[in-house]
């Protein structure tokens, strides 16, 4: 009969079972995969006018009929106000002889358009069908809408009253982040936006492209009567001057205080340097989510959103916070102290992804989750090419394709460290505190 008290190993071959486990669940965390992104192909060519047209493409998008085309533009303005009417013009009741807005008149052949801007760039985008029976249409409607679009003075007086009203705080935070120093005497005050003023942008525009970019599959007969539409609608196209604007960033820190009363906003701008590589990126995205993440968790702030404008010249970002009624001056001590004044988080000592190993790794994790959902759509990818690569520049959107996978499963604390002290200018950061 055994005896039941009996340990089943000896304490020597217990440690070696031990050690044994240890050493097993290392190895498995060292070769566990890293994460997966797809890797898009990349095909270019050259319209009949000579515009850069870069199609982006992957093996998930074979089964998908959704394309994405992106006509982009960098036409020199520091009038903001005009480069904003003219797009929501555009994307109105544009098309001659209709009354109807261009994304009404899609939408029955499976299609869309949007538009961006910022201070050194624009972009039409449409979002359409390969489906030969809605391509061929859509292309049709594309081209009589974009080679002469018109602006219809009805539209124009409706679109100046609603902006009268309600002005962007993007374009506010612009003016005072950035200035012209060949005009020194410059104020925020633009002249008067007239209906021939969006006509002679649009104009600027055509003459001021960058690139065409095709995201999604295509058969070799969408892609015949794909790159027709665009020679047709590019025929007038002219490359953009690549000489850049003299602009330049406050280099002073500022605090602008509006109206009286109890504070109820703050809206603040902070200038970037150029982003040159992938690694750049990243880490702007895991500082931007450490920011929000950070804000929204303070008990005086109801919600705080941030955008991050990655231009290729002057990049910037700029942030608005919402206060919320319960704040009081005096708070106890030990709620005062959990309060985050949110300018510190441009500090890179202070940025709490930096301080805690650990925050940074569960805000790591948490973008290769999201990343791994993004890349695969035809939409993300149109928006890095449009509003984070510079096919000019160091990171254009085919580097981007082939370095993004590797920088994202290589990423450390080390590197993040290293690359946000040389990416955020707090000298220039601009605060404008709105009170009721």
């Amino acid at each position: 009969m055994s005896d039941s008290n009996k340990p089943l190993f000896s304490r020597p071959v217990l440690a070696a079972i031990m050690l044994f486990c240890t050493l097993a669940i290392w190895l498995l965390n060292l070769t566990a995969p890293a994460n997966k992104f797809p890797t898009p192909n990349v095909e270019t060519w050259t319209t009949t006018s000579g515009i850069p047209v870069i199609w982006l493409k992957q093996e998930q998008w074979q089964a998908s009929d959704k394309l994405e085309i992106r006509f982009a533009f960098r036409a020199s303005t520091r009038n903001m106000p005009l480069t904003q009417t003219t797009l929501a013009l555009l994307m109105s009741d544009s098309l001659p002889l209709s009354t109807a807005s261009i994304n009404q008149r899609l939408t029955p052949l499976a299609a869309s358009a949007s538009s961006y801007y910022d201070h050194e760039r624009q972009s039409i985008g449409v979002t359409l069908s390969n489906e030969p029976q809605y391509l061929m249409p859509t292309l049709s409607l594309l081209s009589n809408w974009l080679k002469a679009p018109e602006f219809k003075r009805r539209t124009f007086d409706n679109w100046q009253r609603q902006q009268h009203a309600n002005p962007p705080v993007q374009h506010e935070l612009e003016e005072v982040l950035f200035f012209d120093p060949t005009q020194p005497d410059e104020t925020s005050e633009h002249p008067a936006i007239s209906l021939q003023d969006v006509a002679d942008y649009y104009q600027d525009l055509t003459t001021s492209a960058s690139a065409i970019f095709i995201i999604g599959d295509m058969t070799p007969d969408s892609k015949t009567a794909i790159q027709d539409a665009i020679n047709n609608i590019s025929q007038d196209y002219r490359l953009a001057n690549q000489t850049t604007e003299p602009l330049q960033h406050a280099l002073l820190s500022a605090t602008i205080q509006q109206q009286e009363g109890e504070l109820w906003q703050t809206r603040s701008a902070l200038a970037l340097s150029s982003i040159t590589s992938v690694t750049e990126w990243i880490s702007l995205q895991i500082w931007g989510a450490d920011m929000i993440a950070t804000l929204n968790q303070q008990p005086h702030i109801d919600f705080a959103q941030l955008a991050l404008i990655l231009s290729p010249q002057n990049p910037w970002a700029w942030w608005s916070i919402q206060y919320g009624s319960n704040v009081t001056t005096n708070a106890p001590t030990d709620d005062v102290s959990r309060f985050i004044n949110a300018k510190s988080l441009i500090f890179t000592e202070q940025v709490p992804s930096i301080k805690h190993p650990k925050t940074f790794q569960t805000l790591l994790d948490d973008f290769k989750q999201q990343l791994e959902q993004q890349s695969l759509s035809p939409t993300w990818w149109s928006n890095i090419a449009t509003q984070v690569t510079n096919q000019n520049g160091s990171l254009t959107l085919e580097k981007f394709a082939a370095d993004y996978q590797e920088a994202m499963n290589n990423f450390s604390l080390e590197e993040y460290q290293a690359t946000l002290k040389t990416l955020l200018k707090p000298s220039s950061y601009q605060e404008i505190q709105v009170y009721q």
